[in-house]
């Protein structure tokens, strides 16, 4: 169906809360404006109250008052009458202010500290008004119980949070029952804000919230729901703006959101959890939305097991460059899910950091896991974005290709990067231009083999965004500046003369001579070696990367530590280097400066250091042209994973995953040995060949 078709079912399956016409004023249970007291129970009675009488709006005037916990109840509205209405919410002994209920945290259920506002099983609910809800949630309080890895090369704080995270996911993963996944006092587990559970018909409307302990919005199972006109704002780690998990009918419109985490994440149960339960996240609307910094503007995943489905995104304003997706799709193959039939459509990105449309199985446990997601039937079309990584970054697994993909009338510009596109089945691509160069096109031009005079080399390229076949034209060259024809076909004898060799490489409908091709894609120039064929492996590796330029004509590769200057130079073509001495800088200080390498723990460049072999890991993964930005906290599947760093775990799976590191036959990674020079030159040939070298 078209988006028209998809806007008006999903409405239809939408109802306003009804709410009877009687108004309450907490005044009248005994609330005191800008009292000192904390007030939760008299505000909590006047919700009460109205409830057991049928139903009513509970009216809250102008003043700040302290609370904790608040539940709503049946036919019940809690309304800020003004700008100046604030609940602010306790920070301290959240064991008293936020008894235990039950309650979702991350999509899994169990027992921990109520939401701030909690209802469980209720209907025809709203919190409306143009007051504040203040969570009070700051580097003293609620935030400093989790260290966010928002980068590769973050710091290793004190992660307060990790062990009843991971408790909480192995009880998930072995079917604990949920009575006994208590929480609470004495965990970390930091509560969401608004939590919603198994509700109908729903209304929240107006109000800021701000300094969340966690999610800020989240409902679960509800059916029938309206987010309108919200301000949310707050930059705490995992402080996601409004995540709808397994709900049914959802309108999100008019809303502002600021945050620490993604801004909309549409959820559906995570791991066994959401399998178990199997209610998709559907029939999901999102319009007219401004969306500030955040991970992802519209996020899908990546706490996804039950599904997504029936999602429409549409007349949405990105515009801070520090949000890094526009979309986002995230899963991977512990948690599965389908995601399908999504519409993102009629929108502009004024600036993204990372990629105006992302998605990616390799989220945090990538393939470690026997529950392949899909996606299929996604629909991207009427879009203008600027900036970032890359413009499209769409990667899936090679045994669940994803299907139905359709991408129309998209222009984007200010990219490093325009496409990474991984295992597409037969995708429509309609007028895409990226950086000015229309799609689909090849991409990752590279020469396979060494060019060794009077040998043989042939040319490779994927053809991105779609299943077109190349025409290839060679060439080469004295100094790298003239260019003289070699031949055509995808392989080529190396001549004698010349010191550069390069492949052209064009759409196979392509006429004429190269200069005159609109889809024409330079490989990265080789050397091309007098010399004899290579006697053995290492003798072909360090030809290998001398003929990209990764060596210097007399360099050996031996089994001694490679120090942080010499893996830098090492690097030089995949940090767009080309020569020893730049006038910049040097190999090391650009390493550092386009974030392969990070300063050693003493804030230094140290150039003589050596690097371990899970600083190496993520080396690889930041060189070789794929960039995750959230390197998150997974670990590998190794003996000795106890001894991988958290901030290198995610990077250690993905090296392995890619093919760029590999365990030892024991099974252990040895996070700790430092990599010698012959084991960084495997590692780094790998990860140019990836690059597209």
């Amino acid at each position: 169906m078209d988006k028209l078709q998809l806007r008006d079912l999903i409405l239809e399956k939408i109802e306003l809360p009804r709410i009877p016409d009687k108004n309450y004023s907490v005044l009248d249970f005994g609330v005191v404006p800008d009292s000192d007291r904390v007030q939760t129970s008299c505000i909590q009675a006047a919700i009460d109250e109205a409830s057991q009488a049928g139903g009513g709006r509970v009216n809250v005037p102008a003043g700040r008052y302290r609370t904790g916990a608040l539940q709503l109840k049946n036919g019940v509205e809690l309304h800020l009458e003004s700008r100046d209405t604030i609940l602010a919410f306790e920070t301290e002994e959240p064991w008293i202010h936020y008894p235990l209920v039950f309650c979702h945290w991350e999509a899994s259920p169990c027992y921990n500290f109520s939401p701030f506002i909690y209802a469980c099983d209720a209907h025809d609910i709203a919190l409306t008004g143009e007051g504040t809800l203040d969570g009070g949630a700051d580097r003293e309080h609620w935030w400093n119980w989790h260290h966010q890895v928002e980068n590769a090369w973050s710091s290793n704080k004190k992660d307060m949070q990790k062990e009843d995270r991971g408790l909480l996911r192995r009880m998930n993963q072995s079917g604990v029952p949920v009575k006994e996944r208590v929480f609470g006092q004495g965990h970390y587990l930091r509560p969401n804000f608004v939590q919603p559970i198994r509700c109908r018909r729903l209304l929240l409307q107006g109000f800021t919230l701000k300094n969340s302990p966690m999610w800020q919005l989240n409902p679960v199972m509800c059916e029938s729901m309206t987010i309108d006109g919200l301000t949310l704002s707050s930059h705490g780690a995992n402080n996601d703006g409004c995540d709808p998990e397994s709900c049914r009918g959802v309108h999100i419109k008019n809303c502002r959101f600021d945050t620490g985490d993604d801004c909309i994440s549409l959820k559906s149960g995570r791991d066994r959890d959401g399998r178990e339960a199997n209610m998709p996240c559907e029939y999901i609307l999102i319009e007219d939305n401004e969306f500030a910094d955040g991970h992802g503007g519209v996020a899908l995943g990546s706490e996804m097991s039950g599904g997504i489905r029936c999602v429409l995104a549409w007349h949405n304003h990105f515009s801070s460059p520090n949000l890094t997706y526009a979309l986002r799709l995230k899963t991977n193959a512990k948690r599965g899910g389908n995601v399908e039939d999504i519409i993102l459509s009629d929108s502009v990105m004024e600036h993204v950091h990372g990629a105006a449309v992302h998605g990616t199985m390799l989220y945090e446990d990538g393939r470690n896991g026997d529950n392949l997601p899909t996606f299929c039937n996604i629909a991207i079309e009427n879009i203008k974005a600027h900036g970032g990584d890359y413009g499209i970054f769409l990667e899936v697994f090679d045994e669940v290709p994803i299907t139905g993909l359709v991408l129309k009338n998209i222009e984007i510009d200010g990219v490093d990067r325009p496409m990474r596109a991984m295992n597409w089945k037969k995708p429509v691509v309609e007028q895409v231009t990226i950086n000015g160069k229309t799609f689909p096109r090849p991409g990752n031009v590279r020469i396979l083999g060494i060019p060794l005079s009077g040998g043989n080399v042939t040319a490779a390229a994927d053809f991105l965004g779609g299943l077109g076949e190349c025409r290839f034209f060679w060439e080469v060259s004295r100094d790298k500046e003239c260019w003289e024809p070699l031949g055509e076909g995808p392989a080529v004898t190396v001549p004698g003369e010349g010191l550069w060799l390069r492949v052209i490489a064009g759409d196979s409908q392509e006429t004429g001579e190269p200069e005159t091709w609109k889809t024409a894609e330079v490989s990265y120039p080789y050397r091309i070696i007098r010399q004899e064929e290579p006697e053995n492996e290492l003798e072909a590796l360090r030809l290998r990367l001398l003929c990209r330029n990764m060596l210097s004509e007399n360099e050996q590769l031996d089994d001694g530590p490679v120090t942080r200057e010499r893996l830098a130079r090492m690097m030089a073509p995949l940090l767009g280097k080309e020569k020893g001495n730049d006038e910049d800088s040097s190999f090391l200080t650009t390493a550092i400066r386009q974030e392969f390498l990070a300063l050693d723990e003493g804030g230094s460049e140290n150039p003589e250091g050596g690097i371990t072999r899970q600083k190496m890991a993520t080396v690889a993964m930041q060189a070789c042209g794929v960039n995750y930005r959230n390197a998150s906290s997974t670990m590998p599947v190794c003996r000795d994973v106890d001894q991988v760093n958290d901030n290198y775990g995610t990077n250690v799976a993905r090296a392995l995953y890619f093919g760029f590191m590999e365990l030892e036959q024991d099974g252990n990674f040895y996070p700790l040995r430092h990599v010698t020079v012959k084991e960084a030159a495997r590692i780094l040939n790998r990860t140019a060949d990836f690059a597209g070298l």
